[in-house]
């Protein structure tokens, strides 16, 4: 075993593709600057140790023959399930203790109150992948990427009662950027790095609002299943306008790219309105609002409900002038400009 390991993975966001990639649709995302950090080195007490950025104090553990893992004093909670499932899957053979530190702060943003928000750029998802990959080389394990990733998708799917459709974690597996990603099953994602076109400017915003994807995910598996006439016909159109994007994104034609953005903007919300899925909230319509007086658009990021959007526009001036309009709301995450 190796004395420390260190990883860094990044965060992500969904371009394009959100909930119709459930469905075999392409999606576009991309990875941010922002990182998780996992170090994993040797205790010196009689136990494990698990410590978290988001939570104080540290919370000492054991695992039994069937790496459950056993917290010893004060449980984590939410923040030490994502361990838990690392374990059952991952099942390490540990011959000594460890301590285990993850530093997702780059993932939160804290208010004026002091109050942490996470900003839904995937955090559990990086986690997954980190955990995956510092447990793998701290007991120098040869695994080969796609058994990796594999591992990480089970943990991910594991903490998010096996919904969504495992793309934020092959973004931030990937770690290449833009990627389109194809979901063919739990377990099998494909990707091709893309570039990003010339003269389409980006600025990520935070609501300041929890979206629970896990909720939202359910909410539209749901809906489908109560109106499949409707979802259907919608899915017809997401396949369509997901597959015109990626040719679209590929010329670089990016007024073309960004009417394709509206256009499945546009049943995105038909349907959240049909099933009261609940992605666009009253925020992320008033933004939407502000966006399009300043010829930007704006649409939720992911499964939406709160958490981050994205506005995308062919000028940097009408991106400058948005921003002042949206005031101190607007927090710019800043990697695609």
């Amino acid at each position: 075993m190796n004395n420390e390991i260190q990883v860094s993975i990044p965060g992500k966001i969904v371009i394009s593709g959100e909930y119709a990639v459930l469905d075999g649709a392409p999606a576009i995302v991309s990875t941010l600057k922002q990182k998780v950090n996992i170090t994993i080195q040797k205790s010196d007490k009689n136990h494990n140790i698990y410590t978290t950025s988001v939570l104080q104090g540290v919370f000492p553990f054991t695992m039994d023959d069937d790496a459950n893992v056993l917290w010893l004093e004060a449980d984590p909670g939410v923040f030490g399930l994502l361990l838990q499932h690392a374990f059952k899957i991952l099942k390490p053979k540990l011959k000594e203790n460890l301590w285990i530190a993850v530093d997702s702060s780059e993932f939160f943003r804290t208010t004026k109150d002091g109050t942490a928000i996470k900003l839904g750029i995937g955090s559990s998802a990086a986690v997954s992948v980190g955990i995956t990959q510092a447990l793998s080389q701290y007991q120098a394990i040869r695994s080969s990427p796609e058994n990796l990733l594999s591992q990480a998708n089970s943990i991910h799917q594991g903490l998010q009662g096996k919904q969504g459709s495992g793309i934020d974690v092959t973004c931030c597996f990937a770690d290449q950027g833009v990627i389109e990603c194809t979901k063919d099953s739990v377990k099998n994602h494909t990707w091709s790095i893309l570039n990003w076109p010339n003269g389409l400017h980006l600025k990520a915003l935070t609501t300041s609002q929890y979206g629970s994807t896990n909720r939202l995910v359910a909410n539209y598996q749901r809906a489908s299943n109560l109106y499949p006439k409707e979802f259907n016909s919608a899915l017809d159109q997401f396949l369509e306008i997901t597959q015109s994007l990626s040719h679209a994104w590929k010329s670089e034609d990016v007024d073309l790219i960004i009417d394709l953005l509206r256009a499945y903007d546009v049943h995105i919300k038909k349907l959240d309105k049909i099933g009261g899925i609940g992605i666009y909230t009253q925020v992320h319509a008033d933004i939407q609002n502000i966006a399009s007086t300043h010829n930007v658009f704006y649409k939720p990021s992911g499964a939406g409900g709160g958490d981050i959007g994205l506005a995308f526009s062919s000028s940097l001036d009408a991106l400058s002038d948005f921003s002042d309009a949206i005031g101190t709301d607007a927090w710019n995450i800043g990697c695609l400009d």
